[in-house]
């Protein structure tokens, strides 16, 4: 009976701890950082109500074009490392990595573009605070060890 208890233990233990890691897994997400910097870059240029709007807008503009080439990114790169389980591959698939290439390519020109719009909605005095502000999240932008310092120190 003793070694019947022991593995009705071990076996409740086991499901609590693959329980655990399935919560982990699969749980609810901390906020994205992002929603830092935009609300950091908003209160450091000092945005009027219509350019947080615009800015808002714009955000969620960027997000979803990322997200989209995002997604293509993964189904491409599964399609290239599936290579690796073929009997018989045939060597890397060029066409397949040009294609992972240009959709990196393209997240980085959406994120210019989208900090180039940005500056647009700036006035002359928020153009100067915007080349710090840009300076400050650049670590960020290129996903660099020297993150931005921090959040209890201002932000410039």
């Amino acid at each position: 009976m003793n070694n019947k208890m022991y593995k009705t233990g071990f076996f409740i233990l086991l499901v609590i701890n693959i329980g655990l890691v399935v919560l982990f897994a699969l749980g609810p997400r901390p906020p994205r950082p992002e929603s830092g910097i935009k609300n950091e870059i908003s209160r450091e240029l000092d945005f009027t109500a219509a350019q947080k709007a615009a800015f808002e807008q714009m955000a969620l503009n960027h997000r979803e074009a990322i997200r989209t080439l995002e997604k293509q990114e993964r189904e491409l790169m599964g399609a290239f490392f599936n290579q690796l389980s073929q009997t018989e591959p045939n060597g890397v698939n060029e066409g397949l990595l040009q294609e992972i290439m240009q959709l990196e390519k393209d997240k980085i020109m959406v994120t210019y573009h989208h900090f180039e719009d940005l500056k647009g909605i700036c006035n002359e005095e928020q153009l100067v605070r915007f080349e710090r502000v840009i300076q400050r999240i650049l670590p960020v932008l290129t996903n660099s060890s020297g993150r931005p310092t921090r959040p209890d120190q201002p932000f410039l």
